[in-house]
């Protein structure tokens, strides 16, 4: 009689470690409970009663609910197509801004451009416009895999994050050492070594997303593309997360903080920056309204970046059962952060228009330009339609 009970105690052990493990195989949940239901027939329990005990037990281990198209999702990606389209268009007027006016050919405007290509890169790949589309019908295996990396996932617009997060940092020490440190001519960025810099932010950006990328990968059981910032793995890779957190939020934020504070100190409160500059001088002004510029920048990347860091690193350390129970809370507000994230890459345009006057005016000159070419385009139409109308204008 013991040596029966201890078979079937370690028969019910088995059963629930495989289902915490995640284990749904029919195979073997059909074998478990064929093996609970001998062991129940010596002990005269009815084998129904034992495959209902069976089926009870097995729906109280909680996991994480196959991916669906939700009300939700269909908002989000109206609010993300109207992001996606001004973004687009107002990182586009920056790029050709500076493209036109050689006089704004300097190595502020060079990274403000990189960090313009880098809000492009987030917006044209922002998976949450369209995946949910594409996950009912999104292939599995390796090619699935590869869908998620390239086109439905995180991993490319991961990238485009760490480069945004590199190049504002650069600016900053840029900045600094401009401002505060101007004899240091070594520590300058010139207008030679800003390619190259350019092109070792998105190197060094790469190298760091490549754990992402490895992570990237469509889940048939969750029936959606999981990444280490998923609700459903990140507790599994909180390691990840937290050194992804550690150096592209707090290392970053550390650098511009202690950069920005020397140049608000030493430009608007004490005025040691330009001290020999008479206060109202044209460069002095210049000075000023460029770190008011960037410190907008900057400050507006944090304050839409933030909230999700912060989330993300919530949910990857509070434990699964947790966030599993209150699965579409931390659902929607997931969503919600990652659409502030995105918002910010249509917010550099804005600003750029009302800090800077160079901006402003080369926003204004394209537009003018738009309008003049389609009025010729009207007058040389209606001067095609009524010769009379053109010879009367031209006496």
């Amino acid at each position: 009689m013991k040596i029966q009970w201890s078979e079937h105690i370690s028969s019910l052990v088995t059963y629930f470690t495989l289902s915490i493990l995640g284990s749904r195989e029919k195979g073997e949940t059909a074998s478990l409970t064929n093996c609970a239901c001998e062991v129940n027939s010596i002990e005269n329990f009815p084998a129904e009663d034992s495959g209902r005990m069976a089926i009870t037990e097995s729906s109280s281990v909680l996991d994480f609910k196959k991916y669906s198209i939700e009300t939700v999702d269909i908002v989000f990606a109206v609010l993300y197509a109207i992001v996606v389209f001004i973004g687009l268009i107002g990182n586009c007027l920056v790029i050709i801004v500076v493209y036109r006016t050689r006089s704004m050919h300097s190595t502020t405007n060079f990274l403000l451009v990189n960090l313009a290509v880098s809000d492009v890169i987030i917006l044209l790949w922002c998976p949450r416009t369209y995946s949910f589309v594409f996950y009912p019908n999104h292939p599995t295996g390796k090619l699935g895999d590869y869908i998620c990396k390239i086109f439905t996932g995180n991993a490319i617009i991961s990238v485009a994050i760490a480069s945004s997060v590199l190049t504002l940092t650069i600016l900053a020490t840029e900045r600094y050492h401009a401002l505060m440190k101007p004899m240091q001519s070594e520590l300058r960025l010139t207008l030679e070594r800003v390619k190259y810099v350019i092109a070792i932010v998105w190197i060094v950006a790469i190298l760091i997303s490549l754990p992402d990328f490895s992570q990237n990968k469509y889940s048939e059981q969750y029936g959606r593309c999981v990444c280490p910032f998923s609700l459903q793995i990140a507790y599994s890779l909180k390691e990840h997360v937290i050194c992804t957190v550690i150096l592209l939020g707090c290392l970053p934020f550390l650098i511009l903080a202690y950069c920005y504070f020397q140049i608000i100190r030493g430009l608007f409160l004490k005025n040691t920056v330009c001290s020999r500059a008479p206060s109202g001088s044209g460069d002095h002004q210049t000075k000023r309204r460029l770190a008011k510029l960037l410190i907008s920048v900057t400050a507006a990347f944090y304050v839409c970046y933030l909230p999700y860091g912060v989330f993300i690193l919530y949910i990857a350390l509070q434990h699964r059962p947790k966030l599993v129970a209150h699965e579409e809370t931390f659902s929607v507000l997931l969503h919600l952060f990652e659409f502030l994230v995105t918002s910010s890459s249509c917010l550099n345009p804005i600003l750029y228009a009302f800090r800077s006057s160079n901006y402003w005016e080369g926003f204004k000159k394209i537009f003018a330009k738009r309008n003049a070419v389609q009025s010729t385009r009207k007058l040389s139409s209606l001067y095609r339609g009524s010769p009379e109308l053109m010879f009367s204008t031209a006496l």
